[in-house]
């Protein structure tokens, strides 16, 4: 997360290209949304498993990343790419993420329909409603979500790759294994599907759907100094992780 957070803080400033980062976790973690509560987390039960909790830049709801791919995209606002909305921001990157499904054999439709909130603030990302969303089969497949700037925009998606649904239950406060029916995997779809392969696809897609050549690199010295600062007074700490 802190080096996400510096990765956007670097672009928005033309230090740093438009950035697409893919990536695993080394053990499984909780993250939970910029604005959600900490008391729909089970915290005892994330100790026990000894699964990390962090809160994202960016909204939704939590998330338990294990077998899934994590991606981020951060841009500045004034690029050609986006037109600076929410719903454009999403639309694009949606589609993207679309083409790549469709490049490793897997038919996936997005929602592009602005949808309101039946009142019911699941805890759990992937069970919430949103403009973009991804689905095989009418199963959520990627839950995003989005932080916005004055001068760009940061967005996290998780790609699941295999879902557990009694993991997430016991690490949330409230729900039952049946609370996550819509949610689907892709192994689910297509079993051999691996997170190199699944990588190169995306990075295949963005390359097509925006027109660009995206140059494999790893973080500036700038970036991951900025990041080692926000790791630090940030990201573990529980006065941010556990601020709401």
């Amino acid at each position: 997360m802190a080096l996400d957070e510096a990765l956007s803080e670097a672009v928005r400033q033309k230090i740093s290209p438009p950035t697409l980062r893919l990536y695993q976790w080394d053990r499984p973690s909780l993250s939970i949304g910029y604005f959600q509560k900490s008391s729909d987390i089970s915290l005892e039960y994330c100790r026990t498993k000894s699964y990390p909790v962090v809160r994202r830049q960016t909204g939704g709801r939590a998330i338990l990343h294990d077998s899934e791919l994590t991606y981020s995209f951060t841009s500045p606002g004034d690029s050609s790419f986006f037109t600076g909305s929410l719903h454009g921001n999403y639309r694009v990157i949606s589609t993207a993420l679309l083409h790549a499904l469709k490049l490793s054999g897997i038919k996936a439709e997005a929602s592009f329909i602005k949808k309101r909130s039946n009142g019911n603030r699941n805890p759990a990302c992937f069970k919430t409603v949103s403009f973009g969303e991804i689905t095989v089969d009418k199963r959520k497949v990627i839950g995003s979500a989005q932080r916005r700037y004055k001068d760009g925009f940061l967005q996290h998606g998780s790609i699941v790759l295999e879902f557990n649904s009694e993991e997430l239950c016991a690490a949330l406060k409230g729900q039952r294994r049946q609370d996550f029916e819509s949610i689907g995997a892709l192994r689910n779809y297509l079993p051999d599907i691996t997170f190199s392969d699944l990588s190169l696809a995306i990075k295949e897609a963005f390359e097509y759907k925006l027109n660009v050549k995206l140059i494999n690199d790893t973080p500036s010295a700038y970036e991951l100094s900025l990041a080692k600062k926000l790791e630090s007074i940030k990201y573990s700490s529980d006065k941010w992780n556990l601020k709401r």
